[in-house]
């Protein structure tokens, strides 16, 4: 039985979605990823529920905002914490975000892979 905790990724940047993906599979993180909002939300029919969502809000088929606002309005995944990872910086941005149901919202520019891993361990 395999009790590593799941983290999925939802980033349609390949080298961004690896690079988060090898830092949280070094902390014995079980990985998942997809590259768009349609292929999250397929995820989470699918699969166990993950134990923590990262999210991109600039993703193809469905946006960001779309794929939170669809876990926060289900029964089954409302409780998963989602943590917005966008380049999107604008407070109205962040606002609605917040407002959504996003744990934490960090803009990519202003982190590094570390202080993300940091942040996404509390949720764990």
């Amino acid at each position: 039985m395999d009790n590593k905790k799941t983290i999925l990724i939802v980033e349609d940047d390949f080298f961004v979605s690896r690079a988060y993906a090898i830092k949280f599979e070094k902390e014995d993180l079980n990985v998942q990823s997809v590259t768009d909002g349609e292929a999250a939300i397929d995820y989470l029919k699918k699969n166990d529920a993950p134990n923590l969502v990262l999210l991109d809000l600039m993703i193809p088929k469905k946006s960001g905002f779309e794929v939170l606002k669809e876990i926060k309005s289900n029964e089954k995944w409302k409780n998963i914490p989602v943590i917005i990872l966008s380049n999107l910086g604008q407070e109205s941005d962040i606002k609605k975000g917040k407002e959504m149901g996003a744990a934490e919202y960090i803009i990519k520019a202003d982190v590094n892979i570390e202080d993300v891993i940091e942040k996404a361990k509390k949720y764990l």
